[in-house]
């Protein structure tokens, strides 16, 4: 067997999708250099493509951070300088092959997948936990112990990986490995700690673009870049806390686990892991791809990553995505600082995706992944419009009312019933905001920020009549569905400040405190 095996930059391996929706697997140089000509990352999950995306754009800021659109070596050295690059080669619709080609061709020894000394994102000679390969496989969620009852693959498929795929799963287990069965015990890695978030567009190139923040949240100049393929040999000390990175490259290609592939006859089989690299999160500036969140500590109130909730749809949290309730994410700050500076005079419309990974019990193995999309106008980024980002942040407490009144409508119902109403309660809100969920994202799409007063006013009030209409008729589905029983209904002891209290519980009273609570909501509203 060859002590070299695989080149990342010559053997394709990175799933995209092509104009016409087929499916192609493309080498790391050719993602790059041919990136107009995809539609987007296209591997097995969500949270693959974002650990894919975030080795891209460590790529893309390591070269164009020390050469320029038309590969001379002139390193970013003012805000002026880091504009004018991205514009360069936002204007030229690809990436220049001449600066791509030429970096890989200087660091080629350091993009073998199997090496001696540097197999990529690995650690030689290393001692850990074994674990077999299926475990790497973010599609299969399933533990040593534990087997996946209805997987997509069975039988040997799950005992070996080609290399193309190991490839993928490699850069996957980097950013979302859980932390079980470690010694010594790890943190989770970084990018599943955060609420991610990236821009997308029409490209591949596109969407590498959007994200390719040049400026620190469109303000600062970076460090110089460090990404992990460049260091003179692979980190081994085990747990090992770092500084915040100062540099794109070195935070997106954050090694937080030291593994080792584990090959045979052509495959792998399992892989060696131990406890990585991590940092405190708190402040964490750097990252510029998460929501963040405030959180009172010690009297001291600091910024954290904001972890997205699996059940909540994405415009629900409109508010932290434009920095309305704190920090708004390093990307936005980027996109609206282009926009600001007329670099996308073009762009009237601009999209975000969330991703997010849930552990399961003690961040013990991926119990699932989620993500959602969210398509704004992008003038709502611009500090002129804050009359606009706040009157979407007030119709989506709005909904929140609704989608609670028809909560507690079902609640009522089914104490009617003889039930405890908590899980109906939280099964009318989810129903509540399925239905709500479509028509707010057209209802968005048509917020324009330079309408008049008036047209604001009618856009709202045509939204809001909506709304209404649609969880009035679903209050009007729960009672129907509730049956004789609640009608008759039944009386409870409940405790009210502290004291028990009977309370009759039937579906005309719940009906008409649902009806209550939507005009005292309206009431509110105007």
């Amino acid at each position: 067997m060859n002590d070299r095996e695989f080149h990342l930059c010559r053997e394709p391996w990175i799933l995209v999708m092509q104009k016409d929706f087929r499916m192609k697997e493309v080498s790391l140089e050719e993602a790059l250099i041919c990136a107009d000509e995809y539609r987007g990352l296209a591997g097995e999950t969500e949270t693959q493509n974002m650990a894919i995306l975030r080795l891209l754009l460590a790529c893309l800021h390591t070269v164009f951070s020390r050469e320029d659109e038309m590969g001379n070596k002139f390193e970013i050295d003012s805000k002026t300088e880091a504009d004018r690059r991205w514009k360069a080669i936002w204007d030229m619709g690809h990436f220049p092959q001449m600066p791509i080609r030429s970096y890989f061709k200087q660091w080629e020894e350091r993009f073998w997948l199997f090496d001696k000394q540097y197999p990529f994102y690995q650690v030689p000679a290393l001692e850990g936990t074994y674990n077999p390969v299926k475990k790497m496989n973010g599609e299969l969620v399933e533990s040593n112990n534990k087997i996946q009852l209805f997987s997509l693959t069975s039988g040997k498929e799950k005992e070996q990986m080609a290399y193309d795929e190991a490839a993928r799963w490699l850069i996957h287990l980097q950013n979302f490995e859980d932390t079980a069965a470690k010694k010594p015990s790890p943190k989770r890695c970084w990018t599943g700690s955060l609420g991610l978030v990236a821009a997308k567009g029409n490209t591949l190139f596109e969407t590498l673009m959007l994200n390719l923040t040049l400026l620190k949240d469109g303000q600062e100049l970076w460090g110089e870049a460090k990404p992990s393929w460049e260091r003179d040999k692979p980190e081994t000390d085990k747990l090992k806390e770092i500084p915040i990175p100062d540099n794109q490259p070195e935070l997106l290609t954050m090694q937080c686990r030291r593994l080792l592939l584990q090959r045979e006859e052509g495959v792998v089989k399992g892989y060696v892991e131990a406890a990585g690299d991590y940092f405190d999160g708190e402040s964490a500036f750097s990252e510029q791809m998460t929501f963040w969140a405030k959180r009172e500590k010690k009297g001291m109130t600091e910024m954290v990553p904001y972890v997205h909730d699996a059940t909540r749809q994405m415009w629900r949290d409109f508010s932290v995505l434009v920095g309305e309730t704190g920090k708004k994410p390093g990307v936005v700050a980027w996109i609206k600082h282009l926009q600001a500076k007329g670099k996308l005079e073009k762009s009237k419309f601009v999209s975000f995706q969330i991703v997010g990974v849930v552990y399961g019990s003690m961040n013990c193995g991926i119990a699932d992944t989620f993500s959602d999309s969210l398509q704004i106008h992008i003038s709502l980024l611009e500090d002129l419009e804050k009359i606009w980002q706040s009157e979407v942040k007030y119709q989506v407490e709005y909904s929140a009312h609704l989608a609670n009144a028809v909560g507690q409508l079902a609640s009522s119902l089914d104490k009617a019933r003889g039930g405890d109403g908590g899980v109906a309660r939280e099964q009318a809100k989810e129903q509540a905001y399925y239905r709500l969920d479509m028509p707010f994202r057209q209802w968005l799409l048509q917020v324009e920020p330079k309408q008049t007063q008036e047209d604001r006013k009618e856009n709202v009030r045509k939204w809001r009549e909506t709304a209404r209409r649609l969880i009035l008729n679903l209050g009007n589905e729960l009672v129907r569905q509730a049956g004789v029983e609640a009608v008759i209904g039944r009386s409870r002891n409940e405790k009210v400040k502290n004291k028990l209290t009977e309370r009759h519980y039937s579906a005309p009273e719940a009906f008409n405190y649902f009806l209550f609570s939507l005009k005292n909501i309206e009431r509110a509203g105007k």
